[in-house]
């Protein structure tokens, strides 16, 4: 490849900045590359370009830039080979462009007082729970360099996790949900919140439901999870006639997606356009501040309450372990609490 450059430059006259640049952007996008064959191509050009100011030029970045946008390449082309979905791998690029803009030292010599300072001024402008999201991404990401030797220990690996307050949760009545589903002035917004209601899906699964992978007669549809994790998840029989009767309206070849814009070309709905649904139908009964995870938490709890197989409620919630269910989604009954210490604390 080397070569090939510096044969391009002999006939077109290049100059080595320009060379420099060339070399290194064809480098950071050779995505058959490892980290072993991109250090050692790196080597070489530092080597063949031994001696030209680099930092100097107002165009050019530094050899150490150029280093550590290749090793971010590298954490980059990591993740699609496992598997990370691209919204996920965003997050983490996000993360860490904002560190090192902050931090402004190569990614080789980072500290952890360095992580330290960082997360200290983040959480000013943050909750806390986004501050310890990005101490995860940035916690992935420095384990990734330590695996692949570009350091010797994860400087974020001492920083220990961000706590947030124990803050309490609102669980909705069942009389409150029904209420949603009475709020509804639309077939899309009839079938959105009975899936909800019958599923207890997240927002992502929901706008990736495809019209194909609903099986009609066993009332199940085919979910494509968190962590590229499928699982089959029932839907009742009141979700099923009122999905059908709003893809009767809206034409079931109208677009692949089951939950799609009314506008050509009819794309998907995304993250926010179906929050946003929920939201407007929880104003109208006097609900704003519910989201698509309430109906979530709802389904766990109800699920829970009529005694049904925890395994089952997790496969349905499409958790890795039951632990995460009942942390996070089940009520827990504060009758049953009062109880309790009337009896032990009295």
């Amino acid at each position: 490849m080397i070569w090939r450059l510096f044969k391009m430059a002999e006939h077109e006259k290049l100059d080595k900045d320009y060379l420099f640049k060339t070399a290194i952007r064809m480098i950071g996008e050779a995505e058959g590359f490892n980290s072993i064959q991109m250090n050692r191509s790196l080597n070489i050009l530092t080597t063949v370009f031994e001696g030209v100011d680099f930092v100097s030029s107002k165009n050019m970045l530094s050899v150490e830039r150029c280093k550590d946008s290749i090793i971010i390449k590298n954490f980059e082309g990591c993740k699609k080979m496992s598997g990370i979905k691209d919204d996920s791998i965003k997050q983490y690029l996000f993360s860490i462009s904002s560190f090192m803009n902050f931090c402004q030292k190569e990614l080789i010599c980072i500290t952890t007082d360095d992580i330290r300072r960082y997360l200290l001024y983040y959480e000013k402008s943050v909750c806390k729970t986004t501050a310890d999201n990005c101490r995860r991404n940035l916690n992935v990401f420095f384990q990734f360099m330590e695996d692949e030797e570009y350091i010797k220990k994860n400087p974020v690996k001492k920083i220990p996790k961000i706590k947030d307050g124990v803050k309490y949760k609102r669980w909705y009545t069942d009389l409150e949900i029904e209420s949603m589903r009475d709020a509804c002035t639309n077939r899309r917004e009839t079938a959105l919140i009975d899936l909800l209601i019958s599923t207890g899906l997240r927002v992502s699964e929901i706008g990736n439901i495809l019209v194909s992978e609903i099986d009609w007669e066993g009332r199940t549809v085919l979910i494509h999870g968190k962590g590229d994790k499928d699982r089959i998840v029932p839907f009742s029989v009141r979700c099923k006639k009122h999905l059908q009767e709003y893809l009767m309206e809206r034409g079931f070849y109208l677009s692949p997606f089951l939950f799609c814009s009314y506008k050509s070309p009819h794309n998907k709905l995304g993250k926010n356009s179906i929050n946003k649904i929920v939201k407007n139908i929880g104003a109208r009964v006097g609900l704003s501040d519910i989201t698509v995870h309430c109906f979530r938490r709802w389904l766990a709890t109800d699920l829970n309450k009529k005694r049904v197989d925890p395994s089952v409620i997790q496969e349905i919630l499409g958790h890795s372990s039951f632990e995460i269910t009942q942390k996070h989604y089940l009520e827990k009954s504060t009758n049953k609490i009062c109880y309790l210490h009337n009896i032990y604390a009295s």
